[in-house]
Formats: structure tokens, C-alpha cells, sequence
């Protein structure tokens, strides 16, 4: 069951004020990562993938029914792929803007294991901040992060992980459990995210993993008034949503000076319209977008899928 995309504010107990969501991906279609980039470098056809999760049933790998984004050295359940033994791929995300987010932010995803044997499951994040002489980021700008001059490993100080004594997984090898990664110090910043998958004979080696889903959450926003705990928040009334979008304003906008700009998860804005409580998107392809609700003092973005 999808996690974060089915609420637009994040309440944690490892921090005292509520997150709203600024970027996320459900992982549900390829469309999902039409923007990202994928590198197979050594070529065996084997990579980063969207599709059905892989887990062990009892006697045998086999497809889940989750949309996820997966690692594995199995490309289907039934067999392994070739020349694994060198596994050497990147994921890379596309940009996501953090230019406005400030306070605390906090990038949650949902992790699964692919057998009984993983009972750690992680993966570090290489993290390429863009500046005006580099805004792009290239491959090799994240393969420099994972290695020194003498060919050691770096670690990465940010890292999805669960399985471990403090956050176990279930027994359930089909469930996801949260892992949660401050990213505090990429607030006002435009920041891509690579993930490695790879094998080798010691040292950075990780295989196998299942990624639910991926959420990065703000407390506040710079230009905007912060959007307390104790307010009562915008409020979409039924999500996924068919034809109408509804929402339930927060009493703090003023709804005959609110807007509502709809983006899709590309950050391509799709619709421009005033706030009324139910807004026809049936014209809308099906996938995941961003309401952002503001009236021109405080602004709310609130995660929503198209059916």
C-alpha cells in the first residue's frame, strides 16, 4: 500500500512540526521515471528498473503486486543475470528543486527486501548540488563521490537503510518498511539524487532492493508563511481522484484570492485555475501531480493521482 502520495503532510515523530510534501515519486508506471537516467555499465542488459516488486514466497522468488523502482540481481524471479558479478549501474533523478523548501527536510522512502537473507537492506545517495557553472550533473560527477584516489570506497553520509535492530522488517517479505534521511543541508537548493548498485569482491557492495516509494518533505517555505502543526490544513477529499479534484481549503486562505496551479511530477505546470471545491482535471493523462494551493501569502502543495 502506497504510503506518502496518499497524504500531502508527513507528521514524524523523530521531529516537532509537520512536513509537507515538495517532491515524490510512487514508482506505480514507467512513466514514473521517464525523467530519470539510467547506466548499465557493464553491459549486461541488467539495470535499475520499474516493475512489480521481487520477493521470496516460501520456496521460490516471485512478482509482487507493488509499483516499485527495483535492483536485482534476478532480472525475472525465475533466473539471474549475466556477468552479475561485475554488476556496475546508476540510477540518476532528475532535478528536484529545493530552492523554496527551508526548515527541515526530510526525504522518506519505503524499502523491501527481495529475500530472507537480506536482513539489512540499503543503499547510499549520492547527492550533486547544481551551481550556476554546473547545473547539470554528469555520471562521472557522481562516480567520483563513491571513490578516493587510491580506489577506496567514500561513504555517502546519506543512506536509505532499514532492517536493522532499530527499524526491523517484517516477517511479511511483500511489506515495505519507512526509512527516513535528513537533507536539511540542501534547503534553498536545486540538488539531483544518484543511487549505485554494484558488486565487487569487498568494500561498497549492495544488491537487490526493492523502493516502494520516495517522498522529500519541507516544514516550511522560503517567500510563503510556514504551514504550522496546530493549522488546519488544505485537504484533498478523495485520493486517488477520477474527474474532480476536491478540496477542503485550509481556513488560513482566503478563497476569493486563492489559486490553484496543478504540475505534473516533471514540475510542467498543466492547469491554472481559481480554488472552487471540486476542479474538473478529467482532461488530465492518469499519473501523479502537485497542487500547489496559494493566495499569494501562504502557499500549500498537496500530492494527488490521476486515475
Amino acid at each position: 500500500m502506497k504510503k506518502i502520495i496518499l497524504s500531502s503532510v508527513l507528521f514524524l515523530s523523530h521531529f516537532a512540526a509537520a512536513q509537507t510534501m515538495v517532491w515524490g515519486n510512487s514508482f506505480d508506471t514507467p512513466a514514473d521515471l521517464q525523467d530519470w537516467t539510467f547506466h548499465d555499465l557493464n553491459n549486461n542488459g541488467n539495470g535499475w528498473v520499474q516493475g512489480q516488486n521481487i520477493y521470496h514466497n516460501g520456496t521460490s522468488l516471485a512478482y509482487g503486486t507493488a509499483g516499485v523502482l527495483r535492483h536485482s540481481i534476478s532480472v525475472v524471479p525465475t533466473g539471474s543475470a549475466t556477468g552479475f558479478i561485475a554488476e556496475n549501474d546508476w540510477i540518476i533523478s532528475p532535478a528536484i528543486d529545493l530552492t523554496s523548501a527551508a526548515g527541515t527536510i526530510t526525504l522518506a522512502a519505503y524499502i523491501g527486501r527481495q529475500r530472507t537473507t537480506h536482513t539489512i537492506v540499503a543503499r547510499d545517495l549520492y547527492i550533486f548540488v547544481s551551481t550556476p557553472q554546473k547545473e547539470v550533473p554528469a555520471l562521472a560527477d557522481f562516480q567520483a563521490m563513491t571513490v578516493d584516489a587510491g580506489g577506496n570506497d567514500i561513504p555517502s553520509p546519506y543512506k536509505i537503510q532499514v532492517g536493522d535492530s532499530a527499524n526491523p522488517f517484517p516477517a511479511d517479505l511483500t511489506q515495505f518498511v519507512e526509512s527516513l534521511v535528513d537533507l536539511s543541508a540542501f534547503a534553498g537548493k536545486k540538488i539531483y539524487i544518484g543511487m549505485w548498485a554494484n558488486r565487487k569482491s569487498s568494500g561498497n557492495n549492495i544488491q537487490n532492493i526493492n523502493i516502494d516509494e520516495m517522498g522529500i518533505f519541507a516544514t516550511s517555505f522560503l517567500g510563503t508563511n510556514e504551514v504550522k502543526r496546530n493549522k488546519v490544513l488544505t485537504q484533498i477529499g478523495e485520493n486517488p481522484v477520477k474527474e474532480l479534484l476536491q478540496l477542503q481549503l485550509n481556513p488560513a486562505l482566503k478563497e476569493n484570492t486563492t489559486i490553484v496551479n496543478i504540475y505534473s511530477t516533471t514540475g510542467q505546470k498543466v492547469l491554472t485555475t481559481q480554488y472552487s471545491r471540486g476542479i474538473n482535471i478529467a482532461g488530465l493523462a492518469s499519473g501523479m501531480y502537485v497542487a500547489e494551493i496559494t493566495d499569494g501569502k501562504t502557499a500549500e502543495k498537496l500530492k494527488f493521482i490521476k486515475k
